[in-house]
């Protein structure tokens, strides 16, 4: 049996569920939370154990975006926001554990992932339809932005957070990620894919025999698989152009923006990252993409990250640069 649905950005996910037991039950469910379409496909031994799942697997989802979402403002992450500048604020342990996360990242990346750059999202205007700022609005925005001006420090029952600017923290690059990390630790057990707006995470196997397969699209052809994979575990992550890029006048303004110039990444193709870690995924797709195919690979080479980049060429086709890692995952190359 198979079946296909195409995800959100430039990944279209096939499943395959070969030699599928009889007592195993498939179940699909499709919702939208975290401002985004979400798939999930469960299987388990008895249906009653895969409604379960997917119940608690989508009450998961719905709590991490009660706790990250810049859109609410009683979100925990809303709150660190608008602490005043040099005040702290108290965050739960495992918000505090993914922060240093955060932290740790920014760091390795030399500023690539920066989650610290929530000026420059509204100058671009990037929850809205898109402008071109203007050039002292951008300055006063990068001024107001970088993880750097964050501190954590131990906290009784969690850490405390204080901005040393007014800069806001945007969940964009990282809260998918986190999201998933969180379904993975409650439903260990079970075998699912959850499609979350286009970042992909699986657990177990659909059967013993099955394998999860996911193509990766080209980045402005959808609807055209490039590379099939075979996942067993752990999540991939993309980024790049997609309906989500905006448009201002004549100018397309790509929603990555690249925290060092303050500016949308120039990189028109796409990068995917697979990670046990779907946090780690969803943080190094985005730095990958402000890297760039040269930078980037080179990096992800020298770190031991599975990366693949997607690269539109003159003629109209693509050009597949793929770390030694990623290659083990493609089901049609050496």
């Amino acid at each position: 049996m198979r079946a296909g649905a195409t995800a959100a950005g430039v990944l279209s996910v096939l499943i395959a569920s070969l030699g599928l037991a009889p007592a195993t039950h498939r179940l699909e469910r499709e919702v939208f939370l975290m401002g985004t379409r979400v798939r999930l496909v469960a299987f388990a031994p008895d249906r009653r154990d895969a409604v379960s799942g997917l119940d608690r697997a989508i009450e998961t989802l719905e709590t991490a975006d009660a706790e990250l979402s810049t859109w609410r403002d009683d979100s925990v992450v809303s709150t660190v926001n608008r602490q005043p500048v040099g005040a702290t604020a108290l965050a739960p342990p495992h918000l505090c554990r993914t922060l240093r996360i955060l932290q740790h990242w920014h760091a390795q990346t030399d500023g690539a992932f920066d989650p610290a750059i929530g000026a420059l999202v509204d100058a671009w205007d990037l929850h809205g339809s898109g402008r071109i700022p203007a050039m002292d609005a951008l300055e006063q925005a990068r001024a107001g932005s970088g993880f750097g001006f964050v501190r954590l420090a131990p906290g009784e029952g969690g850490c405390h957070v204080t901005r040393l600017r007014d800069v806001r923290i945007d969940v964009g690059a990282w809260g998918k990620g986190v999201a998933l990390d969180r379904v993975r630790e409650r439903l260990p057990e079970m075998s699912w894919l959850i499609d979350l707006g286009g970042q992909i995470a699986v657990n177990g196997r659909p059967a013993a025999a099955g394998a999860w397969e996911v193509s990766l699209a080209a980045p402005q052809a959808r609807g055209t698989a490039v590379l099939d994979l075979r996942l067993a575990s752990g999540s991939l992550a993309t980024s790049g152009g997609s309906e989500r890029d905006l448009q201002a006048g004549a100018r397309r303004i790509g929603h990555i923006l690249d925290p060092r110039t303050g500016h949308p990444s120039a990189f028109e193709g796409s990068v995917s990252v697979w990670h046990e870690r779907a946090l780690v995924a969803d943080i190094l797709s985005t730095a990958l993409h402000v890297m760039g195919p040269v930078d980037g690979l080179s990096w992800a080479e020298s770190h031991g990250i599975a990366a693949c980049y997607l690269v539109p060429v003159s003629d109209g086709g693509i050009d597949v640069r793929m770390t030694g890692p990623f290659r083990a995952l493609a089901a049609d190359r050496p």
